[in-house]
């Protein structure tokens, strides 16, 4: 059942902020497929939906934008800000294998997908690909990365690593009855 029509009580913006209450993988019955189902809680007390919680299953969704976004990423998306014009890239997967490849592209147009939800980031976005120019595709910010960047995997570098592995060995050889360990001693930072 849609959150729309499970929630009384009040009417649910275009984006709700939620907390993941509970979550569980299954298969879907009579089909062998994997789905996700999960209990969903709105935390934005400006919401008319505040603290109230709703169910969501989700097969394995690979066609279809994000619509469940980690909050970090959505306020960053939100707060570039994109406009006509701006080079992006987006990743898309490839589809019947694990992995994917980014395209690049520029936004040509920026509007409401609906005129019935002006506010709404979903789908706002009109992209036209450089290795795809015959066609147009409507993106969420979220889906949306910088042309110019240079995404590396996150990592630990090799000094830091060598000091938090020498005082894991320290850790491990010391009389742990007698001794406290002080993570300040190490300065060990993370990338």
């Amino acid at each position: 059942m849609a959150p729309w029509t499970s929630i009384k009580g009040g009417n649910i913006k275009a984006v709700e902020i939620c907390k993941v209450e509970s979550l569980e993988y299954a298969t879907l019955p009579g089909s062998g497929d994997s789905c996700c189902k999960m209990i969903l809680k709105v935390i934005d007390p400006n919401s008319e939906v505040f603290n109230k919680a709703f169910k969501l299953t989700l097969p394995e969704v690979v066609t279809f934008p994000d619509f469940l976004v980690e909050r970090s990423r959505y306020e960053a998306a939100i707060q570039r800000n994109w406009t006509c014009r701006d080079k992006c890239k987006v990743w898309w997967r490839d589809e019947g294998e694990e992995d994917g490849s980014w395209w690049e592209g520029r936004i040509l147009a920026v509007k409401p997908k609906s005129p019935d939800f002006p506010d709404s980031p979903w789908e706002r976005y009109t992209v036209k690909y450089k290795s795809d120019p015959a066609e147009t595709h409507l993106h969420s910010p979220w889906e949306l990365f910088d042309a110019d960047t240079k995404w590396e995997q996150p990592h630990i570098d090799d000094e830091q690593r060598n000091r938090l592995l020498s005082a894991l060995t320290k850790l491990e050889t010391s009389d742990k009855r007698t001794q406290v360990c002080d993570p300040n001693e190490y300065n060990i930072s993370w990338c």
